[in-house]
């Protein structure tokens, strides 16, 4: 699978209803044990759903934004439908039939249980604050 192939996709809950498509893949970059401090990977952490079809979030999706107040009253206005599929919910995804087409993605979760990108917002942040910067 290539990392673009989820874009768009359309995805189903564990019940088969469409919730949304994908609008980003969120990575996270993970140290590798038993090498060079700077030395890392990048792991699949999850699914951006968006649950409305007209827009792919105007980019603000990825990360929460805090000014100028415009820019941030847009981007909360922006992903407030969002959710957000962790990447352990994901059963199956069928890559698009065509170039540009939309794959498939369902998942294990009812779309109910999953959480709104805005609280998983909150929490990115307070990892990032808790974390600091890495040594080496």
């Amino acid at each position: 699978m290539r990392l673009a192939d989820p874009m768009g996709a359309r995805v189903s809950d564990r019940d088969g209803r469409e919730i949304g498509h994908v609008s980003d893949v969120r990575l996270r970059e993970y140290a590798i044990p038993a090498r060079a401090p700077a030395d890392t990977e990048s792991r699949v952490e999850g699914l951006v759903v968006a649950t409305r079809r007209r827009g792919r979030l105007i980019a603000y999706d990825h990360r929460p934004v805090d000014g100028p107040w415009p820019l941030a009253r847009l981007a909360r206005r922006a992903a407030r439908n969002a959710l957000w599929a962790p990447w352990s919910a994901v059963t199956d995804h069928e890559p698009p039939v065509r170039l540009g087409g939309p794959g498939a993605v369902r998942l294990t979760a009812v779309g109910t249980e999953l959480a709104p990108l805005v609280d998983v917002h909150d929490d990115w942040s307070s990892m990032r604050e808790s974390a600091g910067p890495r040594s080496g």
